[in-house]
């Protein structure tokens, strides 16, 4: 029942990280929509024009390219206002401009991007799309905070719990401990065995937490493969790295030592013996 109750309640911090590591792939793939707009000068040449879509196609930051043509921006415009501008205003206001999509998140090159663009002749300024980098790492950030913030709490609870069931073995074996000390053997030597039980109890603990965590992923993609089916989207929910795993199986055997360790001894430090 301690191995259970330790699998359960590790599981919930483990199953909140598991959301987050799948959302932070799932944003990956929702970055690549956002763009840098380039807007040119009005009396920029053909030529700069062709020189400058040149240079962001050699790129390595540059996923996608988009030429918008002053002109067919001006239509789109008025199409989109349904009104006639063309009468109250006597000339073409927009910009030749270019849309490019990055394939990084990295506020340092993006801004050296931004740098190097606005050291381009012909382009008159240059404007990026950040407040939704901001906004995910963010909400992921504050999601990890909050996955570590109830890890610590279940933490607590799991010390608390072990270490009141440590405390109760060494008031069962008393009788054996008593013994113990009469003929000689030290406090180290008799706390010992409660320290390995409450290892072992981490360590069962742990396992359960992973087969929990194994078993929710692959439920989880046999339900997805039915929608895949259906909407004809490739969706897979990601399981975590290996090394998650190793953490669970420490981080339970650590609380199960740190727990055992500190109840057996205060417990056994309390008894008296009378020879």
């Amino acid at each position: 029942m301690m191995t259970i109750v330790i699998g359960i309640t590790l599981c919930l911090p483990s199953a909140g990280l598991l959301l987050i590591e799948n959302a932070g792939q799932i944003s990956q793939n929702i970055e690549h929509e956002a763009e840098i707009s380039i807007f040119l000068d009005k009396t920029v040449s053909k030529d700069q024009i062709d020189f400058i879509e040149l240079s962001l196609k050699k790129n390595s930051l540059v996923k996608k390219i988009h030429f918008e043509p002053k002109l067919i921006a001006w239509e789109k415009l008025q199409t989109k206002l349904d009104v006639a501008v063309s009468s109250s205003v006597s000339a073409n206001p927009l910009p030749d401009a270019f849309f490019i999509s990055l394939n990084t998140l990295d506020e340092i090159k993006i801004q050296k991007l931004i740098d190097n663009l606005d050291g381009v002749d012909g382009i008159e300024s240059v404007t990026v799309d950040g407040n939704w980098i901001k906004k995910l790492r963010i909400g992921l950030s504050l999601g990890k905070l909050s996955v570590f913030f109830i890890a610590a709490l279940l933490i607590i609870v799991l010390l608390v719990v072990i270490g009141n069931t440590i405390r109760l073995q060494t008031l069962t074996y008393k009788d054996e401990i008593e013994v113990s000390k009469l003929i000689g053997a030290t406090n180290a030597f008799i706390q010992r065995p409660f320290i390995y039980t409450g290892i072992l109890y981490g360590l069962g603990g742990g396992i359960i937490t992973i087969s929990i965590l194994k078993l929710s992923v692959f439920s989880l993609n046999v339900a997805l493969i039915k929608l895949v089916s259906i909407f004809g989207t490739d969706i897979i929910f990601n399981d975590l790295p290996k090394r998650y795993y190793i953490y669970i199986i420490v981080l339970a055997m650590l609380i199960g030592l740190i727990s055992s360790y500190i109840s057996a001894r205060n417990s056994i430090q309390r008894l008296k013996i009378y020879k």
